[in-house]
């Protein structure tokens, strides 16, 4: 994006516009936002604040509310900053399905590799510079793949609620979950005991399949999530 030029802020956007740093200034924006990225990585978003950001800077919060505005303008800043962690494919015609996997895939990478990322997202519509160029390259694989117009809109939101949520819900586990919880395989065959012994009567579905209750694998639930999507996705087109 370096040799691109600057693209219009979006009109609600939070973050201040400055044409350079203020002399003597040895902060950047782009050091706080590191700096904050690593403070959630560690400590998670409710322990987040300016003044733990300043802390970490051995600076003073208005000297990050110079550069960045507000907390939600920072927090803006990092969503943007993540997502530009995503790469996305070349549009290929004949493998769209594929890439649109993998880009779900590198998703769910990118968000459990920061802790309460999803938690930042709600509320916010994420329209910087790196959204920007995520979203333009998304679509141009939907588009190549011979997805109308408005289902490739759709289906593109869709597909970035469905990461989220999914996310959102394994994050429980990967991140800290409450004390005394179980573990992700303690849960499942909690889960399995506890429907096989149900009244055969009034559970006879539950109790039959309550097996598939015992799996764990998020990958492999994760891959049959998109192959559903996918698969459904192709079939309108």
């Amino acid at each position: 994006m370096a040799n691109n030029p600057p693209l219009p802020p979006p009109p609600w956007q939070r973050v201040p516009e400055r044409a350079k740093s203020r002399r003597r200034d040895p902060l950047t924006r782009e050091t706080i936002v590191t700096t904050a990225i690593r403070i959630l990585d560690a400590e998670g978003l409710d322990r987040f604040s300016m003044r733990r950001v300043a802390e970490e800077l051995d600076t003073g919060a208005a000297s990050l509310y110079w550069h960045v505005g507000s907390k939600d303008g920072l927090l803006d800043l990092i969503m943007d900053e993540v997502v530009g962690e995503q790469e996305v494919p070349e549009p290929d015609p004949e493998g769209w399905q594929e890439q649109i996997k993998e880009v779900a895939r590198t998703m769910r990478r990118t968000i459990l590799r920061h802790r309460d990322i999803v938690r930042i997202s709600i509320g916010r519509i994420p329209m910087g510079p790196n959204a920007m160029v995520l979203s333009e390259r998304v679509l141009a694989i939907l588009r190549a793949g011979g997805v109308p117009d408005e289902l490739a809109v759709q289906s593109y939101l869709l597909m970035m609620s469905m990461v989220n949520g999914f996310t959102m819900d394994e994050g429980g586990y990967v991140e800290e979950p409450p004390i005394g919880a179980p573990s992700l395989e303690e849960a499942g065959a909690m889960v399995r005991s506890y429907l096989a012994a149900l009244p055969a009567k009034q559970f006879p579905n539950l109790r039959e399949v309550a097996d598939h209750f015992a799996i764990t694998d998020q990958d492999a639930r994760f891959e049959m999530l998109l192959d559903l999507f996918v698969d459904g996705l192709a079939a309108r087109v």
